[in-house]
Parts: structure tokens; C-alpha cells; sequence
């Protein structure tokens, strides 16, 4: 049996048609959804990007960021982001030494693992992400990726052009922007774009590992729909009002209050952007299951969409991926997994999940033994409604700030114990009113299961980061 794993980054639930969107064109993830348990309340348990990865692909639990050390920054980090030598955002670090990932487990049980991804982080120098592959394709170019300098280009991006006339240019998000075009710069037909790239290279590896006669695992990592949301113009079109005469507002900046740096009609565009650039992972992401699919590997492998967050696009004022804005938009994901045999296909499951439950529950569906020290439990079971529900309630933590969910209730605060946000979910799922100061004795009670996951209490981190350090 093989597996095959397609992480999408920056993916929101609610932009999915098989989740309820209904304007937004999804049609490929929605038909995988009719081939799948499609779970609704999966989560990370630590976040962005290299946090839930590590957990995901370790089946152990970054929170509360207490084996954490600073990885080593070097350029841009230091110059441009001002980190200083250390890369101080809790849980983006190296695979550590005592972590197992994937990929090496399954090489030693004799599969053959293969990795393909854009996202840049996860080859960023002595990250390590890519251990235990038998190969691997990094797709340059992505957001600042320095794969390019800008002496060979016909000229220099204008970022400003890509930016609200009340946006600092002077921003971390611009310069972003500025490699980024100068990464794209001769860019021309939509298979030169990121997303396609990826599922290309995956397409090629489905006929390279089939030919090697031998159980596979396929990771395909796209960071797309990350930003910048800059997808061919006809995808933009499906949805940005054509009257709209504005910025090319494609890059966010992130922020607690986005009319800081936009007018409404520039959110606007904005967000119709990132639904252009998620119906363009769509697209390819089905021209990769087609492929699948005629090779008959939707037969004889288990395989899991899954994405590591989503993005906040004004909700309650934040943009970008803000830690103490742990609502919905950022927190709930997109999960799929597709059984060979057909199990639950077309079945929702609301079992709780988090990121670090995939691994175990992967290497069980495959007749796999878990390793010992792996920490998520095998969800497969409560999905199936062969037992009861798998977990109570969740916990997260990005950056600072801790996040704690049961069935009725959203905990959100920081880790010294300060700065408490209570939602009802069940009557206000939009988290739209803070009830902290009303009910404090609910406060307490969720506050202790975050310290109980805790093992009792938060380390003390210096954590500095200027992109994600906004007014609250």
C-alpha cells in the first residue's frame, strides 16, 4: 500500500466547496471529498508553517514550544526581518536529532519516500525537512526565496505598484514582494506558475515510482495558496469586480487592524485574489488525482489532503497570521483522507483532530506499526464510528498565545496568562463577541486543560519577530 500526502499551505475550510463555500470554484478537492472522510474539525496543534510540520510529520506535539531552541538566521532574516542571529518564532527550528520523521520511518520498513515542494522555509539552510527522502524536487522561487538576483532582469519590480498608497514601502512585505517579482520576472504561461510546477513534478514522480515496482510515499508540499495571491488574470477575473480600478494588492501586510494599510475596496480585491489563487490549487491539484487515478494508485494507496492553517482576511480587523487571532479563518483546516478500499468514502466526520494524530493514523491504515515515542493517536477508528470520540478537546499555541477548544466553548490567551479572549461558539461561531470578562470561571476551566497539555505551565520565550509583532 502506498501514501501519498498533499499538504496546501495557507488553505482556509471555509473556501472549500465541500465545506459550504458556495462562489468559490473548488470542484477537484470537492470531488476528492466525495472519495474521502472529509473531517470538519481538524486543527493544528502548533502553528505556521515549520511548527506544524514538524508535529505532522513526527506525530509529536510541538506545544507548548518547551523542546524549542532558535534555530541560526542568516540573510534576510537579520537584515531585513532585524531578528537578530536567532530565528526567534517559537517552534520554527530544525528536525531535531530525536525526531523520527516520516519519511525515515517508512525508508527503513522498505518503501521508497519522495519529496516535491515550493515551500522555501523547509529548505531554508540546516532546516533538515527534507531527511530521509530517497529524492527530492524543491521548486525555486516562492514568496522571497533567493534563487535569483535582479542583475539579469529587463528591469526592477515596482512593489509599490502592489501596494496600497497607505502602506509603509519600507516594510518587510515589500521587499517580500520585490524578490518575489524579481523571482517571477519571465514568467509567462500558468504552468510556470508555483502550484503547477509542484503538481507537475508529482505527476512525473507517480510514472518514476510506479516503475521502481515497490510501496511509495509521495509527499507533495505546495505553498500555494500562501501569498502573494498573483495567479493568471483570468483566474482573477472570476471573481474581482470588474469595475475595480485600484492597486494589485496581491501581499498582505499583517496586521490586527487592516485599515491601517487598505480601503475596504482593496480588501476586497485582496480577498478575491487569495479565492483566484485557491481555485488555481484546485485546478492542478485535480489534474494531479486525474493522473492518479488513471494509473489506478487511488486503488492501492491511502492518500491525505491536508492544509497546515488558513489566513485571516479581515475578520474581527486581522490580516495576515496574527497570533492572537486565533479564530476560524486561521485555525480550522482542511483534512481528507482517502481509503483504497473505499472505507467511509462520501462520510464527515466532527471528531476532533489535530495535526500530529495524521502519522499514526496513516501507518495504522496501512498495516503499519506506530513507533513508540510518537504522541498523536490513530483517529481512524472514531472517524469510522467504531469507538467514541477520539479527543474531548484541542489545544494550540502559536507564538505567545495558547488556544483551547471544547464543543461549546474558544479559549484564546497568552501564555503568561494575561490578555483572555472567551467565544460561545455554539451560538456566536464567528467569534464576534469576547464574553472573557462575563464568564471567568469558564475562563479558568479551559485555562487549565492548555496547562494540563502543558505539563503544568508555559516556558518563558524570548520571542521577537517584527513581521508578526502588530498593535493589537
Amino acid at each position: 500500500m502506498n501514501l501519498i500526502m498533499v499538504i496546501l499551505d495557507s488553505l482556509r475550510q471555509d473556501h472549500v466547496g465541500a465545506y459550504g463555500n458556495e462562489w468559490i470554484h473548488t470542484e477537484h478537492l470537492d470531488r476528492f471529498a466525495t472519495e474521502s472522510v472529509r473531517f470538519t474539525r481538524a486543527f493544528p496543534e502548533s502553528c505556521p508553517t515549520l511548527p506544524f510540520r514538524t508535529s505532522l510529520l513526527t506525530g509529536r506535539r510541538v506545544y507548548p514550544f518547551r523542546r524549542w531552541k532558535p534555530g541560526i538566521a542568516s540573510y534576510p532574516y537579520i537584515e531585513i526581518y532585524k531578528t537578530g542571529k536567532d530565528l526567534t518564532i517559537p517552534g520554527w527550528a530544525p528536525l531535531q536529532k530525536d525526531d523520527i520523521p516520516l519519511a525515515e520511518i517508512l525508508h527503513e520498513r522498505g518503501y521508497t519516500p519522495v519529496l516535491v515542494t515550493d515551500c522555501l522555509h523547509q529548505m531554508y539552510p540546516g532546516m533538515n525537512f527534507n531527511r530521509g527522502y530517497h529524492a527530492w524536487n524543491w521548486v525555486r522561487g516562492q514568496e522571497w526565496d533567493l534563487c535569483k538576483m535582479a542583475s539579469l532582469t529587463e528591469a526592477k519590480a515596482k512593489a509599490g505598484d502592489y501596494f496600497s498608497n497607505k502602506t509603509d514601502l519600507g516594510h518587510p512585505k515589500v521587499w517580500e514582494t520585490e524578490r518575489n517579482l524579481i523571482n517571477t520576472n519571465r514568467r509567462e504561461f500558468e504552468e510556470e506558475f508555483f502550484a503547477p510546477q509542484v503538481f507537475r513534478q508529482a505527476e512525473r514522480w507517480l510514472e518514476e515510482l510506479v516503475e521502481q515496482n515497490n510501496d511509495f510515499f509521495l509527499c507533495v508540499d505546495c505553498f500555494d495558496p500562501h501569498e502573494p495571491w498573483d495567479p493568471p488574470k483570468y483566474y482573477r477575473n472570476l471573481y474581482v469586480d470588474p469595475a475595480y480600478r485600484g492597486k494589485e494588492t496581491v501581499m498582505p501586510i499583517y496586521t490586527a487592524d487592516w485599515t491601517e494599510n487598505l480601503d475596504e475596496d482593496e480588501l476586497k480585491y485582496m480577498r478575491a485574489c487569495y479565492a483566484a489563487e485557491v481555485t488555481m490549487v484546485d485546478q492542478w491539484f485535480g489534474r494531479f488525482m486525474s493522473k492518479v487515478r488513471l494509473m489506478g494508485l487511488d486503488k492501492n494507496s491511502v492518500i491525505m489532503v491536508v492544509s497546515d492553517h488558513g489566513h485571516q482576511l479581515g475578520e474581527n480587523g486581522y490580516l495576515g497570521k496574527i497570533d492572537h487571532g486565533l479564530l476560524p479563518s486561521l485555525m480550522d483546516l482542511v483534512l481528507m483522507i482517502h481509503h483504497p478500499e473505499g472505507e467511509g468514502a462520501g462520510s464527515v466526520s466532527d471528531s476532533f483532530v489535530m495535526n500530529h494524530d495524521l502519522l499514526p493514523t496513516m501507518l495504522s491504515i496501512m498495516g503499519e506499526e506506530v513507533p513508540g515515542n510518537v504522541e498523536g493517536i490513530n483517529i481512524w477508528p472514531a472517524a469510522m464510528e467504531q469507538s467514541g470520540p477520539a479527543r474531548d478537546y484541542v489545544t494550540s499555541i502559536f507564538k505567545s498565545y495558547a488556544w483551547v477548544r471544547t464543543h461549546d466553548y474558544v479559549l484564546i490567551r497568552k501564555t503568561d496568562g494575561t490578555d483572555a479572549k472567551l467565544y460561545d461558539i455554539r451560538n456566536d461561531p464567528k467569534h464576534s463577541k469576547d464574553i472573557a470578562a462575563d464568564m471567568p470561571e469558564k475562563v479558568e476551566e479551559l485555562w487549565q486543560l492548555a496547562l494540563n497539555d502543558a505539563d503544568g505551565s508555559f516556558p518563558e520565550l524570548e520571542i521577537s519577530f517584527p513581521l508578526w509583532d502588530s498593535k493589537k
